[in-house]
């Protein structure tokens, strides 16, 4: 844990893990200068793959296809289908 001492300490915990890693950085807070649990992957998951229970690892691994990008940009931003349905516009794979 000395390689810790005075350091800033970002953890990225599992989906489905962020509450149990927050209670164990306490752990931490005493050794490190800071310390941040991330929700990156918890809000940019989908439910699949929260119920996979995916670690970051799945995320640098994992090349989501044209339509799968598609479908989170439209889940973000709703206007875009209205976009595409005006348009007529299609994917091209």
């Amino acid at each position: 844990m000395q390689v810790l001492k005075g350091r800033e300490v970002t953890l990225i915990p599992d989906l489905g893990a962020t509450e149990q890693w927050k209670e164990k950085s306490a752990l931490l807070s005493g050794i490190c200068k800071r310390v941040v649990v991330s929700n990156v992957l918890e809000c940019t998951s989908d439910e699949e793959q929260r119920s996979q229970g995916l670690d970051i690892a799945d995320f640098f691994l994992y090349s989501p296809s044209k339509r799968q990008i598609l479908h989170q940009m439209i889940q973000r931003n709703p206007a875009l289908q209205l976009l595409i349905d005006e348009l007529d516009l299609e994917l091209i794979e």
